[in-house]
């Protein structure tokens, strides 16, 4: 029986980065900053995603593939809605850790990380101001126990980020 969380994280305004503004999502052990390139787009246009995650010390948590059955859950950052018409968030390759006593080698990410993607926003939608929700996914191990899988929600608020309309050029 699967057992997970979840957790609704606001963007702190004080925490403005130079391009777009990032919300820091705080899990059991990890912390995940997630950061779009920029806090204003236009419909149909790519925005750049960035994710930067910190492990605790002696902790892990799981990549891909992991072997079926198992109920292990691997580390994924999504997002959600109508806004988008296609995500990708490429994680940096796992480092494969040995477990004696189990007679299974997984892959896992330990310390700190950086995920680099692209969203690409949906064409219809309208000017405004939205709220981009997600959910940063994993399961927090170290040598002798594994966590319950945490599901945490976050949100990139809709007073940071602006969809703007498109302006062709004459």
């Amino acid at each position: 029986m699967a057992f997970a969380f979840s957790l609704v994280v606001k963007v702190n305004p004080a925490a403005a980065a130079s391009k777009g503004t990032p919300v820091v999502v705080q899990g059991s052990d990890v912390t995940a900053r997630i950061s779009l390139s920029s806090d204003h787009a236009s419909p149909g246009h790519q925005l750049g995603v960035a994710v930067n995650v910190a492990v605790a010390p002696g902790w892990h948590i799981y990549g891909e593939p992991l072997p079926d059955g198992e109920g292990l859950t691997p580390t994924s950052i999504k997002f959600d809605g109508e806004l988008l018409a296609r995500q990708q968030l490429n994680l940096p390759k796992p480092t494969p850790l040995r477990f004696e006593i189990l007679n299974q080698t997984y892959p896992v990410y330990t310390g700190n990380f950086r995920a680099l993607g692209n969203l690409v926003l949906n064409p219809k939608i309208k000017p405004g101001d939205y709220s981009l929700p997600g959910t940063f996914n994993f399961q927090l191990c170290n040598d002798s126990i594994c966590k319950p899988p945490q599901a945490v929600r976050f949100e990139l608020a809709r007073e940071k980020l602006t969809f703007l309309e498109d302006v062709k050029a004459a």
